[in-house]
Formats: structure tokens, C-alpha cells, sequence
């Protein structure tokens, strides 16, 4: 019967240590998981915030990295992706920027910091026509943006639909009477039409503008 008794006892013992190994191994797994949970959302929040930093040092060439980086771990943070595009413009990788950018677009349609950035991408490249089309969905935001109004112009100009450039160039001045670039390019359009009187008016306004400032 001592026997016996001796046995269930070991049997018992045997049982209840194996429970708690299963429990701390089960804990341990948990721990694991919740370790390496904590470790991503540490890295993707690292990558985000070096990120930023460097991009916003102006260091653009090491911020790309990070940043792809980051989007890895939120890609659907249209931040992410104007921040990259202008950094990968920055350094002249106009190609990867228009990716990046058009896959921000994706996630807002629109987002007019890379509406506008893509806009000045296309002009860059005498892309009129691609130019045209992000600057002109900026304009018709509502939003009264000079620069808008003024690329705009410059894209029509480019395209050679001068009475749509002299259009957008007087919103422009419209909007920022007192920048003398509009006046500029909008002299050069109405010389390029003939309109020569125009233009001269135009040229001494910016003259004039660009002795008081």
C-alpha cells in the first residue's frame, strides 16, 4: 500500500510539474510574441522618426531609406510617401519620386502637396501637358494658391495655349498683386501673341515691383 501511495504521489508530482512547464512555456511563448511585437513597433517608430529628422535637416539622400522603411510599416500614411517623393526628387531620382508620389495619390486622390509636387516634377521635364493637369486639380481645390495659379501658367505657356496662360497668370496676380513673376511671364505670353502694348505694361509693372522689393 506504501507502494502504491508512493506512486501516485510521483505520478502527481510528475503531473503537476508538467503543467507548470506547459504554463511557462506558454508564457514564455506569449513573452516571445509580445517581445517581438514591441521590437517591430519600436523599429517602424525609429525609421519614421530618423526619418523625419533627416528629412527635415535636409540630409534627403539618408532620409530615403528610413522612410521606405517606415512605409513598410504604415503604408497607408500619405506623409510617408510626399516626404519620400520630394527627398528622392531632391537627389534627381524623378522616376522613383513619381512611383512614390502617384501611390500616395492612391490613398488621398486629393492631397495637394503631391498634387503640386508631381506638378513640378512633369514642368521640370517640360512634361506640359502631365503638369497641367496636377496643377490645374490644385487650382480648382478652391484654395486661392498663387503658386498653383502661376505653374499653371507656365504649363500653358508650355503648350503654347496662351489665352488659358494669360488666364491663369491673372489669378496669379489676383491673388499676389504684388509678385512680380506673373507679371514677368505674363508679358512674354502677350508677346508671344502679338499684343505688344500688353506686354510692355506688363514688363514695367514687374520692373516697378521689382525696385520696391
Amino acid at each position: 500500500m506504501q507502494i502504491k501511495k508512493n506512486i501516485n504521489t510521483v505520478e502527481y508530482i510528475s503531473r503537476a510539474t508538467g503543467s507548470i512547464v506547459v504554463k511557462m512555456a506558454t508564457g514564455m511563448i506569449r513573452g516571445y510574441r509580445n517581445l517581438i511585437e514591441v521590437d517591430t513597433n519600436f523599429e517602424g517608430d525609429f525609421s519614421y522618426k530618423k526619418g523625419l529628422i533627416l528629412y527635415n535637416s535636409g540630409k534627403y539622400e539618408d532620409a530615403v531609406p528610413y522612410l521606405k522603411k517606415a512605409i513598410e510599416f504604415e503604408p497607408g500614411r500619405v506623409e510617408l510617401y510626399y516626404k519620400l517623393g520630394v527627398s528622392l526628387t531632391k537627389i534627381y531620382r524623378d522616376d522613383e519620386a513619381i512611383n512614390y508620389l502617384n501611390k500616395g495619390l492612391a490613398i488621398d486622390e486629393s492631397h495637394e502637396q503631391i498634387l503640386f509636387r508631381l506638378g513640378m516634377i512633369f514642368l521640370g521635364n517640360e512634361e506640359y501637358k502631365k503638369a497641367r493637369d496636377s496643377f490645374l486639380k490644385v487650382a480648382e481645390r478652391g484654395n486661392k494658391s498663387y503658386n498653383a495659379y502661376y505653374r499653371l501658367g507656365m504649363s500653358y505657356d508650355g503648350l503654347k495655349q496662351y489665352e488659358e496662360a494669360i488666364d491663369a497668370f491673372e489669378k496669379a496676380i489676383e491673388i499676389s498683386p504684388k509678385e512680380r513673376k506673373a507679371y514677368h511671364s505674363l508679358g512674354f505670353v502677350f508677346e508671344s501673341i502679338g499684343k505688344h502694348d500688353e506686354a510692355v505694361k506688363c514688363f514695367k509693372k514687374s520692373m516697378e515691383l521689382d525696385e520696391t522689393t
